[in-house]
């Protein structure tokens, strides 16, 4: 018999596939229910052969004697049912208990230079049931509720925020999906940290277009900054010689207005660790910024790759 020794040949677990997707409890069911019931199903079948083999039929003796050495049938039964439940046991991320299976497959391939009777493989099997109910204890799943996992990204979504902020915005993605996530599992203040870092990024690309970086400095000076040149936009020849320019010297005026107000709001607050929120108050702020980084990319703002 060859003992299970390659763990690509096995199924892969869903959450496996890509931890950052949200896995529904379907597809846990789908995935691991199967192999929970077969592998019970496996060792009762064994144990349920111990039973039968130690039976004895002499009145005058005990109804079980399971000193006395296992059967060729229940030999033929474990080393057929073993190996089952070993590979069950790896392919829904058991490894000490598929061990623990290997290694009793392997003494018991050894029963014609070591004495096997029924007690040792039902004691074997009763510490394997043990060992599963342990295992399973540590493997935790944090459970989502469909009104929360809206702002988890899905497998088939780009980003949270949309296609366009997505295309706009690409360095933002990774911040865009930890506030989702921190909205989703309920805690608010990371979420509203992650968001006020996806702002940075549209504050940058809005200050490059007038020179201004945000590498060595704070949102107050490169905001005044930035204020400052849109107040000046009219002087500009090129600016002047643009059909809209009123309109987009108005669009950029709000955005830095905006973003003035979000500094003074939350921005400060959550940086230095003052600011304490809430599912709802963090839920709001997502909306909030969701929206204006979405006027962003609308104006035709880019940040960088």
């Amino acid at each position: 018999m060859v003992a299970l020794q390659d763990e690509k040949l096995l199924p892969v677990q869903p959450w496996q596939i890509n931890p950052r997707w949200l896995i529904s409890w379907w597809e846990m069911e789908q995935f691991s229910a199967k192999g929970f019931f077969l592998v019970g199903c496996l060792i009762e079948g064994v144990k349920t052969e111990c039973l039968m083999g130690s039976t004895v039929v002499d009145p005058d003796q005990p109804i079980y004697n399971f000193a006395a050495p296992i059967s060729e049938q229940a030999a033929a039964r474990a080393k057929d049912y073993l190996p089952r439940i070993e590979r069950e046991c790896r392919s829904i991320g058991l490894r000490l208990s598929a061990d623990t299976v290997k290694r009793a497959m392997e003494r018991l391939e050894k029963r014609d230079q070591i004495s096997i009777n029924y007690q040792w493989l039902n004691d074997k099997l009763t510490d394997l049931k043990a060992l599963i109910c342990d295992e399973m204890k540590e493997h935790g799943f944090f459970y989502i509720s469909p009104e929360r996992g809206k702002f988890w990204t899905k497998a088939d979504q780009k980003c949270l925020f949309g296609d366009a902020v997505a295309n706009a915005f690409p360095a933002a993605l990774f911040d865009i999906h930890g506030a989702g996530v921190c909205l989703a599992i309920g805690i608010g203040t990371p979420s509203v940290f992650h968001l006020m870092r996806v702002l940075e990024f549209g504050l940058a690309a809005l200050g490059s277009i007038f020179n201004v970086s945000l590498a060595h400095t704070n949102w107050e000076p490169a905001i005044r900054e930035i204020e400052s040149k849109i107040r000046e936009m009219h002087k500009d020849p090129a600016w002047r010689a643009k059909s809209d320019c009123k309109l987009v010297q108005e669009n950029y005026s709000q955005v830095a207005s905006h973003f003035a107000v979000l500094k003074d709001a939350w921005r400060n607050y959550t940086m230095h660790g003052r600011g304490r929120y809430g599912e709802d108050e963090a839920e709001l702020i997502f909306l909030n910024v969701k929206g204006f980084m979405q006027k962003l990319a609308a104006l035709g703002l880019k940040g960088t790759q």
